[in-house]
């Protein structure tokens, strides 16, 4: 397997990737609007982007999954409770997606956003234990999201504290754990 973060440093966005040796297929998770570097990083792993996969609704960045989805020809999956008009495979808490070695499970974490997932990444040639979780907007650098974007921000706290937080409970204590920011700012 193979994996890689690509940060917008301006923003301090992260977006991932993560492909799988055996089946030469990838996946991009959270894309930023530059799409480029996606592409390149897929054509030096001689991988094919497979699945381009937002978390949630971005309100604080643009997207470029759309924009991916169109270049590479991958499936673009979204949240079944993200509010959008466009055309997308829906996914849901619980759902996995297999490329060879690689299974990546989606994990509900309300609160920043109502259909916010997280993905839960295991590389089954190292074992059967996941390695990596990585948060989207759910958990940041030091911090937890916003939870008035979408809601009230009492309601939305309720919901991260009582729902979303839980889901990391039962995660291994060697779970490597990814926000999908960092240093930098809107």
């Amino acid at each position: 397997m193979w994996f890689e973060q690509i940060i917008r440093k301006e923003t301090g966005c992260a977006a991932y990737m993560i492909g799988s040796l055996e089946s030469g297929e990838c996946a991009v998770f959270d894309p930023l609007w530059d799409v480029q570097p996606y592409l390149d990083a897929a054509g030096q792993q001689s991988s094919k982007i497979r699945y381009i996969i937002d978390s949630h609704s971005h309100a604080d960045h643009v997207s470029g999954a759309r924009r991916l989805a169109r270049a590479s020809g991958g499936e673009l999956l979204l949240p079944e409770l993200a509010d959008v008009t466009y055309d997308a495979t829906r996914v849901k808490g619980g759902d996995k997606l297999v490329m060879g070695e690689v299974v990546m499970e989606f994990v509900h974490t309300p609160g920043h956003r109502p259909e916010q997932l997280c993905l839960l990444i295991t590389d089954t040639s190292r074992g059967d234990e996941p390695w990596a979780f990585l948060t989207a907007d759910f958990l940041l650098v030091g911090d937890v999201a916003r939870p008035d974007l979408a809601q009230g921000g009492e309601e939305g706290a309720e919901v991260t504290f009582d729902k979303a937080l839980p889901t990391l409970e039962n995660l291994p204590d060697f779970v490597e754990v990814y926000p999908g920011h960092v240093a930098g700012s809107t």
